[in-house]
């Protein structure tokens, strides 16, 4: 589950994130916790995305309503001037390597239904170009996001953006690559870039 805001006070809402924002988050059903900033992403540059890993969609409703019924919580949102722009659910369809990284790319793309082996077996032929770049990488898809053009995410985590970029310029030139983008009718609309900070 993610969700953006703007807020006004980054350094207190950080500093809240670290605290009782992660520790209520694992408490109230969340196996994961990460704060990140867009710093290049068009007009979503500046927002902070809140990223709650969640083993379900029933966890994910659960852990919605934890963090906006605790006090400490809701306090943190409102000292630090928050205010949400969206809340999606995206399913993770495959994974490689782990989200550790100072940065993260996401490519929004569009594109056809594909099964979770093809798209496993689609990202192990990107992998083996980017792991010598990215610590990690997540293909996800939609499943409660609203209307939206680019139901489909492919997530990178890495420590060396420019290494990342090569690596990434590498791989889409694979006629593999090529074929698999081709096959799924997948056309990418843009990349967001993030700046961890929890």
């Amino acid at each position: 589950m993610g969700v953006t805001a703007r807020v006004t006070d980054l350094a207190g809402f950080v500093s809240g994130c670290e605290g009782p924002g992660k520790t209520t988050a694992l408490e109230v059903g969340a196996t994961d916790f990460r704060v990140n900033q867009i710093v290049m992403g068009g007009d979503r540059a500046g927002l902070v995305a809140i990223i709650f890993e969640v083993p379900s969609v029933a966890a994910a409703m659960e852990v919605s309503a934890g963090i906006n019924a605790n006090a400490e919580t809701v306090a943190i949102m409102k000292d630090s001037g928050y205010q949400m722009v969206s809340r999606s659910l995206m399913r993770n369809v495959a994974t490689k390597g782990n989200t550790d990284g100072q940065y993260g790319s996401m490519l929004l793309m569009s594109g056809g239904q594909v099964t979770d082996e093809e798209a496993d077996s689609n990202l192990d032929d990107g992998w083996t170009h980017m792991s010598g770049a990215a610590n990690g990488m997540r293909l996800l898809q939609s499943f409660a996001a609203g209307a939206t053009p680019t139901p489909w995410a492919l997530i990178g985590w890495t420590d060396d953006l420019d290494a990342y970029v090569a690596a990434s310029a590498q791989s889409m030139a694979d006629p593999k690559v090529q074929q698999n983008f081709a096959d799924g009718n997948i056309a990418v609309h843009g990349r967001i870039i993030t700046k961890r900070l929890v």
